[in-house]
């Protein structure tokens, strides 16, 4: 009897041929997106909330605290913390141009240590601290308060003081039972092992927490007349992109340094734990959750040696996303910037998308 000719390949190299070929129950071109946007929208939408595992919301007026005040050149740099929707609490930096601010601007932070700090600018000489900011660029929401918007910098679950594992050289921080001097970059393994067992994701409470820190925004003074903007690098880009696709109050979002395709990305190579979201590639692809954003401005980034977002899978994944702007007749909406370097984020088309689409009512 002749013998199979045996399949020993590895169980990853196996699914992800099946993530490249299996179709998206709910993306743009297989559920009937071209043929009646605003329904797709709508039940696409439903299904990404329903994918993320949004919980009760337990707080629905946050109290909120001013915590410190530090007076900048150019700015004031606040420190605050807000009831999240769930009834912990969420540290955030909020910079305050010295100018009357053009627009309210959400710049969210990727992996590192030092969570928000970075894009707030704050720089207290820790390990590894000036390195990350120089090579990535990453005090952006420093850059945009000089720019004249009103920025708030959340730190997101899993970092710096919302790190599970201990807050990595803050103020009495210890190293942990095992003695390490390296504290965790981040706890989202812990976070979204535990949350997938109760329907919900480690990106969906950050999502959640965000569309709180909108609404806490959208009741304040002076502020929730202004236009909102959304910007993030890497993992601040994964937050960006699923903020604005759920948020239509969103008005012009840049995601940097993470939009691509999911097979050759997250699948193709193995990431962080809260990328993974059960599910996803059964319903979607990045192009389809961000025709959720459409019609409104959206600025991708790459570049050409950016690992997480690789510069082959963005083109094809943009050239997806531009035809489908195009199907709905505001192709001059989405705008894309590849540059040389490295997994950083770039303003060389940020401010000025910025400064067009966000303007005062």
């Amino acid at each position: 009897m002749k013998h199979p000719q045996l399949q020993l390949r590895t169980t990853v190299a196996l699914l992800n041929e099946l993530g490249r070929q299996m179709p998206r129950l709910m993306g743009y071109d297989e559920a009937g997106g071209k043929q009646d946007f605003a329904a797709w929208q709508k039940k696409a939408r439903r299904k990404l909330k329903e994918l993320l595992g949004f919980l009760p919301a337990k707080v629905k007026k946050p109290k909120s605290w001013l915590l410190e005040t530090e007076e900048l050149d150019e700015f004031t740099r606040e420190q605050w913390a807000l009831e999240s929707p769930l009834g912990d609490h969420i540290l955030l930096y909020r910079l305050v141009p010295h100018q009357e601010p053009r627009a309210v601007m959400l710049a969210f932070h990727g992996h590192g240590l030092y969570g928000a700090d970075f894009v707030a600018g704050v720089n207290r000489g820790r390990p590894g601290e000036q390195e990350a900011i120089d090579q990535c660029n990453y005090d952006y929401g420093v850059q945009f308060a000089r720019h004249g918007y009103l920025v708030y910098a959340p730190c997101q679950r899993g970092f710096n003081q919302r790190n599970d594992n201990g807050v990595p050289y803050g103020e009495g921080w210890e190293a942990d039972a095992g003695n390490s001097s390296e504290p965790s970059r981040c706890s989202c393994v812990d976070i979204n092992s535990r949350a997938i067992l109760l329907g919900t994701t480690d990106i969906g409470l950050r999502i959640q927490d965000g569309i709180g820190l909108i609404d806490w925004i959208k009741s304040r003074p002076g502020e929730k007349e202004l236009p909102l903007g959304c910007v993030g690098l890497s993992g601040g880009g994964h937050t960006t992109e699923l903020l604005a696709a759920v948020e239509p109050r969103i008005e012009a979002a840049s995601i940097q340094g993470y939009f691509c395709y999911w097979t050759e990305q997250i699948m193709d190579v193995t990431h962080c734990n809260c990328n993974y979201v059960p599910h996803l590639l059964r319903y979607f692809e990045q192009d389809d959750v961000c025709a959720l954003i459409c019609p409104r401005p959206l600025l991708v980034t790459t570049a050409t040696n950016d690992g997480v977002a690789p510069v082959k899978s963005f083109r094809k994944a943009y050239r997806a996303l531009k035809a489908i702007y195009r199907d709905q007749g505001v192709e001059k909406n989405l705008e894309q910037d590849i540059f040389e370097g490295g997994h950083e984020f770039t303003g060389r088309k940020a401010f000025k998308f910025f400064a067009k689409h966000l303007r005062k009512k």
